[in-house]
């Protein structure tokens, strides 16, 4: 029998149906793995126990949502130890852009699935691994958060729509390094996405084209537009259809840098806060984190 760390979020997503220690035993019992179950209190406690893990368990795997996803991927970035996820938050947008639909098909990936390579990347000193937002998609993420779980996924749905009403724009400078060269674009910005994975904010797909495990990050990058504009622009970003918008830019870069004289709401892996008026960074560290996705269907 094998061993796993388990790092469990006991609040994650509903209510209803929540996984608990017991439940994962039994999930991981028949697939001959000893379980040591962490199930965290407090943020920054998933990163700590997953860095701690690799020094005992061959596997560690999260229960959870896309926050204690990128706190776990943290504490095992660069590490070499490989991550399962067993997705139960209210978007789980990491494990949907890798295939792992549900707790079913993350324990599908743990049984008989392939281990891929995957980048990370970092934005003013903080980690992440799936997206991170700026202007507008910073305000929708800081405004979700206090919308009550028991919305689950509507969460981010009913926080931007709250946000388009008091939309604002930010003007900034960003320096991109990519493959054709140096690019630089200045401009009046509604939101920009960065994107290491394809889906963000509980289904919106603003980076459709993103590969996690090639290197770069792909923006999508929304100038300032009219209100008319902008409602027959967001609801395209479901299925990527925005990309076609004039408004719309979507560089790929392996780094790049924002000048702005504003501070600015972020989020990284939908975790929020504001940060203040400078340059800053992003960075790209390639196939940091192993993760065990399903086989892939022929």
């Amino acid at each position: 029998m094998s061993s796993a760390a388990v790092i469990l979020n006991p609040i994650a997503g509903a209510a209803r149906g929540r996984l608990d220690a017991a439940g994962l035993r039994e999930l991981l019992k028949p697939l001959g793995i000893e379980a040591e179950i962490l199930a965290t209190r407090a943020a920054g406690e998933a990163a700590d126990y997953a860095a701690a893990a690799t020094g005992h368990h061959p596997l560690v795997i999260v229960a959870g949502g896309d926050g204690t996803v990128s706190e776990v991927a943290r504490g095992l970035n660069g590490t070499g130890t490989p991550l399962a996820v067993l997705p139960c938050g209210s978007g789980n947008d990491f494990a949907q852009g890798l295939g792992i639909r549900d707790i079913a098909a993350g324990v599908a990936a743990i049984q008989s699935g392939r281990e891929i390579f995957v980048d990370t990347a970092r934005f003013a000193d903080r980690f992440f691994v799936n997206s991170c937002g700026l202007f507008m998609n910073g305000e929708v993420s800081l405004r979700a958060a206090g919308v009550p779980r028991i919305w689950g996924r509507w969460r981010y749905p009913i926080a931007t729509l709250v946000e388009i009403g008091r939309r604002r724009t930010v003007r900034a400078t960003w320096r991109f390094e990519t493959d054709d060269g140096p690019l630089v674009v200045e401009d009046d910005w509604t939101l920009v996405e960065a994107g290491n994975g394809v889906q963000c904010g509980g289904g919106f797909r603003l980076t459709p084209n993103a590969d996690p495990g090639d290197g770069r990050l792909d923006f999508c990058m929304v100038r300032a537009m009219p209100l008319h504009a902008l409602l027959r622009t967001l609801p395209k970003t479901i299925d990527g259809g925005h990309l076609a918008s004039p408004y719309v830019l979507y560089p790929r870069a392996t780094a790049a840098e924002v000048v702005t004289e504003t501070s600015l709401a972020v989020h990284w892996d939908g975790e929020a806060a504001r940060i203040p008026a400078g340059t800053w960074r992003f960075q790209v560290e390639p196939a940091a984190l192993r993760v065990l996705v399903p086989e892939a269907k022929s």
